[in-house]
């Protein structure tokens, strides 16, 4: 038995390390090299080379644990509360719009629900270690990378939960408003209790091994934590991927969470490749080649929704069109995960076994698009740019400065109050749809009639606070977006975009949320027609922008070029009269500038950094709404608008040749 232990290990790791290395050398993610070796190794293949898949899954549990203790190492509380507020709201329009995405497919592939819940959950999370790999291989600017692994701490989070349902239907639990509350309850009691503990040990322990300098103790500490709590969470009816991931966490709270993965960083590595070779043993290729409609068209899925999503997420959260289509780049694929899930689902009889191939599949085919496409990144936020309307991108600008202002502390009327009085009032009414359905489905037809105008009646106080609160938040939001200016129809357009990033903040979360119990309602097609009128009221707004804005520009530029005369600093955003609410930097161009001489076409500024200009001062002139075939010169000044990080990268680009290296692709 040893001996056949010890022959399976050598056969996978030598035939890996040979697979990871070619994958390598060819520009791809080891992933791919380790499904293949599990394919050599595995039974389907008449290769001599056969590692026993029953042994092979038990390591790969270790796999599984120590994948998911690193990822918990990347998560700590405080970090989750920086990120929220942007990548956690892009991550949430990301993850239900896969899901419901997935969902939909199942519903049409005549999946039961229980099935077509487990897919839309394996097709909406991105895999951490391909991105990691691929954003090692080809670096990208830090503020589209913590956007990116902004997005990857939630998507694991919500994963644990994900896990969790998709656990509880393998084992045979409908999905009810009843079951669900249960559930959820004893997640968060299991979760609490375990972070509760681990949070109260692990981290002084960390510490004091890290001070003595006793690398090995705190290697089997942390090793010790991640399997028994991991131990802990299977006993309690979850995964082991859930104790490990808490383990990770606590852990991380010590704040030496990166010592800590460089010390089990190889033992991760080993045992993570080994999961992979696991999951490419149990691929039989003539099932492979029959679920290959379903995979390619789950690749179609990821890829195109996976980018959308988190396009428009990012705009809507106020990030610039550039790192949104960075991101949704090189967030396209699935992962782990999702391989974890489907083993999960399949072993509880839930879903189809060839759903594994499938998304052996599409884990291929995404972790080789990934690195392709994101290298195409900058020639599509080029092509998008010249496409865009100039007044669309002068209402993005508007919206970014909007949504910097709010992240701005005591600057105009605090909007978190009718924010959280809108979601309270929205989560009420969903918990009584939800109710509803499930009370309808149980119930003697003669009393659902009398069990729907309960509902409604009970639904009117949440409906009315609705109102009440949604007309607050629209105030506030006019108040931050106008400023001095009063009312305007770029302030109006800014209304519609804020509107439009909440309708799909909550809307498309409520969608994924009612779908299983509602199936294809009114509601959900009530939640559509109000997601198409914003967008038409938008269309509308942004129409009758480009004529205000010209003016408020030109009047902005003339103020600009008068304190820049004077010497003192740019005018406040009362100042700016129309245009209060567009921030904006002065950026000067010195004599032996690289920027010298060149126009803001060849600079390609707003594409390649993000910050949009919408002035140059040259002495007495002043140029409003530049096109890009001005040429600047020695001693012009810039007005520049766009987030820090933007504006960082402007300057640096007006200062320095910034990419040398590659003079049209930052990343």
């Amino acid at each position: 038995m040893h001996g056949a232990l010890i022959t399976d290990l050598a056969i996978v790791t030598v035939v890996a390390a040979f697979t990871g290395l070619l994958a390598r050398r060819i520009g791809q993610p080891s992933i791919l090299g380790y499904l293949l070796a599990g394919l050599i190794v595995g039974p389907y293949i008449p290769v001599p080379l056969f590692a026993d898949p029953h042994r092979m899954g038990e390591l790969a549990e270790v796999g599984v644990v120590l994948v998911m203790f690193a990822v918990g190492l990347e998560f700590r509380v405080r970090r989750l509360l920086e990120i929220l507020p942007v990548s956690g709201l892009t991550a949430v329009i990301q993850i239900a719009a896969l899901w419901w995405a997935g969902f939909t497919v199942g519903s049409l592939l005549d999946w039961s629900t229980p099935a077509s819940v487990c897919l839309g959950a394996m097709v909406a999370i991105s895999s951490t270690m391909v991105v990691s790999a691929v954003l090692r291989g080809r670096p990208i600017d830090p503020d589209v990378r913590s956007h990116v692994f902004g997005i990857l701490v939630v998507q694991d989070v919500v994963a644990i939960v994900l896990m969790a349902i998709v656990t509880a239907l393998a084992a045979g639990e409908s999905l009810g408003m009843r079951s669900l509350g249960v559930l959820v309850a004893q997640l968060a009691g299991v979760v609490v209790g375990m972070l509760v503990v681990g949070l109260l040990i692990l981290p002084r322990l960390v510490r004091y091994l890290l001070r003595q300098g006793d690398a090995e103790g705190l290697v089997v500490l942390v090793a010790g934590a991640a399997f028994g709590l991991a131990m802990a969470a299977n006993l309690f009816g979850f995964s082991v991927a859930l104790g490990a991931f808490i383990a990770g966490m606590a852990v991380a709270e010590s704040g030496r969470g990166h010592d800590v993965e460089e010390l089990i960083e190889p033992l991760r590595a080993l045992f993570s490749a080994i999961f992979f070779v696991s999951i490419g043993m149990t691929v039989d290729p003539v099932v492979a080649w029959r679920s290959l409609p379903l995979a390619l068209g789950l690749c179609a899925l990821v890829v195109g929704m996976q980018w959308i999503a988190v396009v428009v997420g990012t705009v809507l959260t106020g990030g610039s069109l550039r790192r949104g289509v960075y991101a949704g780049l090189a967030l396209g694929q699935i992962g782990e995960l999702s391989f974890i899930l489907a083993t999960i689902a399949i072993a509880g009889g839930v879903v189809p076994k060839e759903t594994l191939p499938a998304l052996v599949t599409v884990a291929t085919i995404t972790a080789f698009t990934t690195p392709l496409l994101l290298g195409r990144a900058q020639r599509l936020v080029e092509t998008l740019d010249r496409r865009l309307p100039d007044r669309v991108q002068q209402v993005l600008a508007a919206y970014q400065a909007f949504v910097r202002r709010i992240q701005t502390p005591g600057d105009g009327p605090s909007l978190r109050r009718p924010a959280l009085a809108t979601l309270l009032d929205w989560a009420a009414l969903l918990i009584i749809i939800i109710a509803t359905s499930t009370v309808v489905r149980r119930v003697d037809p003669d009393f659902k009639l009398a069990v729907n105008a309960g509902a409604l009646v009970l639904a009117a106080p949440f409906v009315v606070g609705l109102v009440r609160s949604g007309r607050k938040l629209a105030a506030g939001i006019r108040v931050r977006v106008g400023g001095a200016g009063g009312a305007t129809s770029r302030t109006r357009a800014v209304e519609a975009l804020a509107l439009a990033a909440g309708i799909l903040g909550v809307g498309l979360p409520t969608l994924a949320l009612v779908r299983p119990f509602l199936g294809s309602s009114w509601i959900e097609a009530t939640l559509l027609a109000l997601l198409l009128l914003t967008l038409v009221l938008l269309g509308l707004r942004v129409g009758g922008v480009q004529g205000e804005h010209t003016s408020g520009v030109a009047r902005l530029a003339l103020d600009l070029a008068g304190h820049v005369q004077d010497d003192a600093p740019h005018p406040t955003q009362a100042d700016a009269g129309p245009l209060a609410g567009l921030d904006y930097h002065p950026l000067p161009i010195a004599a032996g500038n690289p920027a010298d001489g060149q126009t803001l076409a060849q600079l390609d500024l707003r594409c390649r950094t993000g910050a949009t200009v919408i002035a140059i001062c040259r002495g007495e002139v002043t140029i409003t709404l530049p096109t890009g075939h001005e040429r600047l010169q020695a001693g012009d000044t810039l007005a520049v608008s766009g987030s820090p990080e933007a504006l960082q990268r402007a300057q640096a680009l007006l200062t320095a040749d910034l990419y040398a290296d590659d003079p049209r692709d930052p990343a």
